[in-house]
């Protein structure tokens, strides 16, 4: 697995449109800026209230790297009163 610092992501309300509009061709996606400058559109499969603040969330989904086009599932964490967390990659596919 790798780990990776998100630096910038989507506002909440992207999150869950991502999240509930998992029908629209193209799937719609949201973009996270990593720590090393990549940029990744994730589609949203699961969101998870990390606490009761209602701005911090666990999420899942599978992710394409926006220059490359290469797919593999992420995990992460993700507060999005700071757009700031960490994202896993679990494996390619």
């Amino acid at each position: 697995m790798t780990h990776f610092d998100i630096v910038n992501g989507p506002s909440k309300f992207d999150l869950m449109v991502s999240l509930f509009d998992n029908n629209a061709k193209p799937r719609r996606t949201v973009r996270f800026v990593l720590d090393h400058g990549h940029e990744l559109d994730v589609a949203i499969t699961m969101v998870q209230q990390e606490d009761g603040s209602g701005e911090s969330w666990n999420f899942t989904g599978t992710a394409t790297y926006a220059t490359g086009g290469i797919s593999f599932r992420v995990r992460g964490y993700f507060g999005t009163r700071s757009r700031k967390g960490t994202l896993t990659q679990e494996s390619l596919s």
